[in-house]
């Protein structure tokens, strides 16, 4: 059997997962395409899986029902339907994010702490949601390897024991090359626009900066990823 009407009570639920309060309330979120299906059935997080070709363990769907469920301009061959990742205790690095706002940034610094042992991610008010799709697809399957949990950035970080908090200043940092390798290690990175909020500030306890030639910034996404890199 083929579903082929939009309007069918499973598709009309998918469909309200595209919310992030709904997402949020349900504690379930859509992945999109073979490999992060694959992903999620690897994970055990798998709940359903619909494709546009008929093979066992999918519920088949028209291409027009796919193209309402999904994000993309073209339409993917399959979905899943997750239930949301738990958390799990603390890893020795994490990487701590106040406010970044960005999909793509967020999905390619999860690739980044994934690569260089930042297994845990700390996410801090107004960051973007991890279960948006363009997070999803920009994370390439690094969600379903990490350790997530939502924070009070400052009463978070007070409450870290045996971690070195760095946070990211130009002005007052240390050269990234001279910073020691820490077994435990906490590091923040700021709002794209903003950066580190003043609150989050006043909490950390040393600063990194990155030398570079006649350039005055990075891009967060960039910027995270050699630190972390170095770090490792």
């Amino acid at each position: 059997m083929i579903i082929s009407s939009v309007d069918n009570p499973k598709i009309k639920y998918l469909c309200k997962l595209n919310k992030a309060s709904f997402r949020k309330k349900e504690g379930k979120f859509i992945v999109e395409g073979k490999h992060l299906v694959k992903e999620a059935r690897l994970k055990k997080i798998l709940i359903e899986a619909y494709s546009i070709e008929e093979k066992e363990g999918y519920i088949t769907v028209s291409d027009n029902v796919m193209k309402k469920i999904t994000n993309t301009d073209t339409v993917v061959s399959e979905i899943g339907l997750c239930h949301m990742i738990l958390k799990k205790e603390l890893t020795d690095k994490l990487l701590i994010l106040d406010s970044i706002q960005d999909p793509g940034n967020m999905g390619a610094l999860m690739r980044s702490a994934k690569a260089f042992g930042f297994d845990t991610i700390v996410l801090g008010d107004g960051s973007v949601d991890i279960y948006n799709d363009k997070v999803i697809r920009s994370s390439q399957g690094a969600i379903f390897k990490l350790n997530f949990i939502n924070a009070y950035l400052p009463d978070f970080i007070k409450s870290l024991n045996g971690y070195l908090v760095y946070g990211t200043d130009v002005v007052n940092g240390i050269p990234l090359e001279k910073v020691k390798k820490e077994a435990k290690i906490a590091l923040v990175l700021g709002n794209e626009g903003n950066g580190i909020s003043n609150e989050v500030k006043n909490v950390i306890e040393k600063n990194i900066y990155i030398p570079m030639d006649d350039t005055e910034s990075l891009n967060v996404a960039v910027a995270g990823g050699i630190i972390m890199y170095e770090l490792k």
